[in-house]
């Protein structure tokens, strides 16, 4: 699934606001009184707890309140209004006690991000539920389960990057590969349990995982030419080489890099390459760019996998969990594919649409 930076899965906007001493100010309600929103709906309910979890609780409370108001002062108007929806306040609830049970920062984290993801949303829609239930879910996940969403959505997917931006994005996934290393069996069938996914038939098994990438990403994987070779498939297109076809050139240069006396492409895949030709009306570089193409030899898929673990040690648990003969016979559902996508979105600084997953 290829994907570029315009496309968006959320959309949170500032809006002109007004400060004084600290307090925001949204026309009637203002950060503060949603800060006690946020306790009211919850705080009634620790008089419960015995007094010395009543004070942790309390403390965890202040925490995800604090964290919270400091999303929220970015919100428009009409959003930052809608915590006085009983929807809304029932999310709240929801968020904060579950932080409050746990106190682990990461899913405070994520559980703030569903929220102000809830919020965008409009009621009795399909993102809707999708969001509550991985609201609900999402305290049930350890988070060698969540970055395993994430790593089975990444798997999916093709970054709209070139040989350098996808180094840099291994590097930084590799904290979220290094937790693959303790799923087990067991983690895959609670995914199941909670509803992140679902077996399917050994006839349409889950391949591995370099499989993919090779084929997903199958000009950056491949030897490299040498400029001699580069300048023999030149001279068979002298008529796209003259002065009159010059507008040819950054195209063709934009295919690849040069290092010493050798060449490699510097675009993700040829769907890339022809679908930019096509839009650009440059339909007749495509000879060129398979001449290119099959000089170039793709790499094995042991050598796919040697590439990553070279950049990253830590990838090898990626390679490694996706010959788990649960993960083989799994497949992400919309929630999994949510919560995995917003795991990814954190790390790639990019927006994922969902759309990529259900054309």
């Amino acid at each position: 699934m290829n994907f570029g930076n315009d496309q968006k899965i959320e959309s949170v906007n500032q809006s002109t606001i007004v400060q004084a001493k600290g307090d925001i100010n949204f026309n009637g309600i203002t950060a503060e009184t949603a800060m006690e929103i946020c306790k009211y709906v919850v705080k009634a309910e620790l008089a419960v707890y015995t007094q010395d979890a009543r004070v942790e609780a309390e403390k965890r409370l202040s925490d995800i309140s604090e964290k919270t108001i400091d999303r929220i002062t970015s919100l428009k108007e009409d959003l930052l209004h809608r915590f006085k929806e009983p929807a809304i306040q029932m999310a709240l609830n929801e968020t904060f006690k579950n932080y409050i049970a746990s106190g682990n920062e990461e899913l405070g984290e994520n559980l703030i991000d569903l929220l102000i993801e809830r919020l965008n949303v409009q009621e009795r829609t399909t993102e809707q539920s999708i969001i509550d239930e991985a609201r609900n879910i999402i305290p049930k996940l350890s988070s060698n389960t969540v970055s395993l969403l994430a790593i089975l959505v990444f798997s999916k997917l093709i970054f709209p990057y070139n040989k350098k931006q996808y180094d840099d994005l291994l590097l930084k996934l590799a904290p979220l590969v290094e937790r693959l290393k303790n799923i087990s069996s067991l983690d895959i069938a609670h995914l199941k349990q909670v509803g992140c996914g679902y077996g399917i038939s050994a006839f349409h098994v889950v391949e591995p995982l370099e499989k993919y990438l090779l084929s997903d990403y199958d000009l950056f994987f491949r030897h490299n030419i040498s400029l001699n070779e580069l300048n023999d498939i030149f001279q068979k297109y002298p008529q796209l080489m003259n002065v009159s076809q010059r507008t040819n050139l950054p195209y063709i240069m934009g295919l690849f890099s040069i290092e010493g006396q050798y060449v490699s492409f510097n675009v993700t895949n040829t769907k890339t390459v022809t679908e930019a030709f096509n839009q650009a009306n440059k339909d007749l570089l495509i000879p060129l760019f398979e001449d290119l193409k099959n000089k170039a030899i793709p790499f094995t898929e042991d050598e796919v996998r040697d590439y990553h673990i070279q950049k990253d040690a830590r990838w090898q648990y990626a390679f490694d969990v996706f010959k788990n003969n649960q993960i083989t016979t799994f497949q992400l559902n919309p929630v999994g594919v949510y919560i995995g996508i917003r795991q990814l979105t954190k790390i790639c600084e990019m927006s994922i649409p969902m759309s990529l997953f259900y054309v």
